[in-house]
């Protein structure tokens, strides 16, 4: 990333510039800029901030906010704090020219960010009071407004604008966001204390550690969308693995375990998936990547979850291959870019290769490609038969299931007793109809195939000789006579019932037109109302085959 420096030097890593420190010095208390105290801070400490110093923080009443490169912490305050002995040596606001970035012009449309805990209703006031009218475009990031700078007033606007507190930086606008074409914001990389923010070039060393050098690292497809044909989905985000590797000695290979350290896991999760940041469903965050190992802990770190709740395609509208090309410059350890002609800008859109602003940002993490990288090697072929009834009595089988990876086109056919056939539909979703089945056990042989590559499951379907044609065995046990009188206004009627297979249910009705169900099978009862009269109550028990019984008792109600 940037030569390593001193032991006695320490530095903050903004796009802006590089801010040495003095590891000796010792912060005893801090306070934002207002005359309250109250503010945005960035605080810096020995050692990477753990979780403990964190707590030991927000305990105080400081806000974390996110990372910053290295071992620095962006915090809010509501009034002066005491922080005297957790090991901060830097405390300061961010100065106004971390917040502008270098690519900004004279005026032109531009983004203002501000920090998480801002009060954006709030924040628009502000703006309005400048005299500056945010253009709304229902795809901006939440934390983002889109203004338009005249070239005379730009350079004091600037500074007003950045002179602000909540403003965290200011950045320009690409031309899609300009003109209202549909795009959609990237919320940004993640650490274990949320997503860092614009200003940060790249966080960490990358993969291979301090220096430009090579790395390998593993990948894992641990659940694919059910939208796409999985091996047409695995070889969308493997392509944009290789988009990388045209540019650095990035080397991938397929991974034994989604938890396995080096190792990128791809997963496709709707709503709580696991790591503390719910998908949002339909609209708004698409995918969420975490930063590689340090600053994150393994196994989390550079994984990629994308949103199944969105709508996923290949080569248009919410490209797979786009998404997953911005999504793993972050798992390498990328910020994002200001540059809006690059892959790693905030916003998605359509793309089929890296800009030269992407290709020089990944060389000041890994050593630069000078030989042709060799392709991800592709998802081994692999083949699920969806579990079919164990038994039955019918002469045919439908079995369904799917297939996914390998090199070539996949192929599913079937064998058994002696036929043989291939399975329709897709190969992510295949399906195979009328099986012949003998008498008695059936092995039935499916297999996928995809050009040398292939698999097969066996199952074993047994056919019954015949169905089931035994009635259940019923007995009404109370009243113990086929006839009785009574002069109350219902009779509880008793008794039992057995069947070869199971009772299914027992129900009764009158000659009066009146029914219902009993309680219990084995052993029932039931409550039957009564009318005036002779009351013909009728007791039926059926099974799964749909055998049924009957017994029938008159009940004379006076």
């Amino acid at each position: 990333m940037i030569p390593a420096l001193l032991p006695a030097q320490a530095v903050l890593y903004f796009k802006t510039r590089s801010i040495e420190t003095d590891p000796a010095r010792k912060i005893a208390a801090i306070a934002g800029a207002s005359v309250d105290g109250r503010g945005h801070l960035v605080l810096q400490f020995r050692s990477r901030p753990t979780a403990g110093l964190v707590a030991a923080l927000e305990y105080r009443g400081i806000k974390v906010l996110a990372d910053v490169p290295e071992n620095g912490l962006l915090v809010s305050v509501e009034r002066p704090v005491s922080i005297r002995r957790l090991g901060a040596h830097y405390a300061a606001p961010l100065h106004v020219i971390d917040k502008v970035s270098p690519l900004l012009g004279d005026g032109g449309y531009t983004l203002v960010a501000f920090h998480r805990d801002t009060d954006m209703d709030r924040a628009r006031a502000t703006l309005l009071n400048l005299g500056l009218a945010p253009i709304d475009n229902p795809d901006l990031h939440p934390l983002q407004f889109m203004l338009h700078f005249d070239p005379e007033r730009a350079p004091d606007l600037l500074a007003a604008l950045s002179a602000l507190d909540e403003v965290a930086y200011i950045f320009p606008a690409s031309p899609e966001l300009s003109r209202g074409v549909p795009v959609r914001p990237c919320t940004g990389a993640l650490t274990v204390n949320g997503t860092v923010t614009q200003s940060i070039p790249v966080y960490g060393d990358g993969w291979d550690g301090p220096g430009l050098n090579a790395t390998a690292l593993s990948y894992v497809f641990s659940q694919m969308t059910t939208q796409l044909d999985p091996g047409a989905a695995q070889a969308e985000v493997l392509r944009a693995m290789q988009e990388w590797s045209k540019v650095v000695k990035v080397a991938w290979s397929p991974g034994a375990s989604a938890f396995g350290s080096r190792t990128v896991n791809i997963l496709f999760a709707g709503g709580a998936h696991g790591d503390g940041y719910p998908f949002d469903g339909r609209g708004n965050v698409l995918a969420h990547t975490f930063y590689p190992a340090p600053p994150n802990p393994e196994p989390i770190a550079g994984d990629m979850h994308l949103d199944d709740a969105e709508a996923w395609r290949v080569g248009s509208k919410t490209d797979l291959f786009s998404v997953a090309l911005h999504e793993l410059g972050h798992a390498l350890g990328l910020g994002h870019a200001d540059d809006p002609s690059a892959v790693m800008y905030p916003y998605y859109r359509m793309v089929s290769t890296l800009s030269e602003t992407d290709k020089s940002a990944i060389r000041t993490l890994y050593a630069a490609q000078d030989g042709t990288p060799t392709n991800p090697p592709p998802a081994a072929l692999t083949l699920t038969v969806n579990t079919p009834p164990l038994s039955t009595t019918a002469g045919t089988l439908t079995l369904t299931g799917s297939a996914s990876g390998g090199t070539d086109a996949i192929s599913v056919t079937w064998f058994a007793n002696g036929n043989s056939g291939i399975a329709g539909g897709s190969p992510s979703a295949w399906s195979i109809t009328n099986i012949p089945l003998a008498v008695g056990p059936n092995a039935i042989t499916v297999t996928a195939t995809a050009g040398s590559a292939q698999v097969s499951k066996t199952i074993t379907v047994t056919r019954l000789a015949s169905a089931d044609i035994t009635p259940p065995a019923l007995t009404i046990t109370s009243p113990s006579t086929a006839t009785m009188s009574t002069m109350a206004a219902s009779v509880i009627l008793k008794g039992t019932a057995n069947d070869n297979v199971g009772v299914k249910q027992i129900t009764w009705s009158t000659n009066f037109g009146a029914s219902g169900m009993a309680s219990g099978t084995t052993a029932w009862s039931a409550t039957v109302p009564l009318l005036i009269g002779n009351n013909t109550v009728t007791i039926r028990a059926s099974d799964a085959a749909g055998n049924t019984s009957w017994r029938s008792v008159v009940v004379s109600r006076r």
